[in-house]
Formats: C-alpha cells, structure tokens, sequence
C-alpha cells in the first residue's frame, strides 16, 4: 500500500565522494567546474564545496582524518554519477572550457523531460567519479 511521507522533500543537498588528493580534486571542481569552497573540516580530511544550490562533499582518503571514508570492498563505489545542472551558456564555449582543462567528454545524449529536452555532457573527475553537465532545456 502506498501511503504519502510526512513530509516534502525540496531537493539535494550534497554528495560526499572520495578523493586521492585534495589539490587534484579543488583544481578540478574549482577550476574546471566553478565550485567553491564553503567550509574546511580537516578532523575528516573534508572540504564542502558550494556547487550552485547544492554542495559536493570531498573527503581525502589519502590522509589518516579522511580514512573513515574507504569502502569495506577494495575498489568499491559509494555513487554512480553526480548531475550539475547549468545555467544558459554557449555549448562551444564550454566545450573549448573542458577541452582546454584536458577534461574528455566520455558521453553526450538528449534527454527529453516535461521541460523539454537538455544536452547532457559526461565528464570524469581525477578520480574516476562520473559528472554529468546537464543544460538548460533547449527551444
């Protein structure tokens, strides 16, 4: 039987990934993705991005603070891809942006919604965790 929840959910507001080196990660979600850092929790080997709206956690397991984080299985992942929506911007020029970062476009489809359709571009951190760039809906 399916019964409403007693509440309202209002949208995301973070993802936490792992991260092999902090430096590699902020000069990948700052200076290719725009993100900023909002606040620094070194206790966990943490930093909490602000990504428009939301955050992206980043948690080093590459230092003692941030080992709480490894998985139980080698090699085990804890999220498939991250959407990032974007604001209206010229399509070439963010490819140009990406291609200038040495940032490969691994997939690109048109996803068609009640709002339309959107481009959605595929791109992969320094550590393999999957980014999906998803446009504004298109005319």
């Amino acid at each position: 039987m399916h019964s409403d929840p007693p509440f309202a959910l209002q949208g995301i507001d973070h993802f936490l990934l792992l991260a092999q080196g902090m430096d590699r990660a902020l000069s990948f979600y700052e200076g290719v993705l725009g993100c900023r850092v909002e606040s620094r929790l070194p206790q966990y080997g943490m930093l909490e991005l602000r990504a428009g709206a939301s955050h992206i956690d980043l948690v080093d397991t590459t230092v003692p603070e941030g080992r709480w984080a490894l998985p139980e299985v080698e090699g085990g992942r804890n999220i498939d891809h991250v959407c990032l929506t974007l604001a209206s911007h010229d399509e070439h020029v963010l490819r140009a942006h990406l291609a200038a970062h040495d940032v490969a476009i691994v997939e690109e489809r048109v996803n068609h919604d009640a709002g339309g359709s959107r481009l959605s571009l595929y791109v992969r951190d320094p550590f393999g965790n999957t980014i999906e760039l998803m446009g504004p809906p298109r005319p």
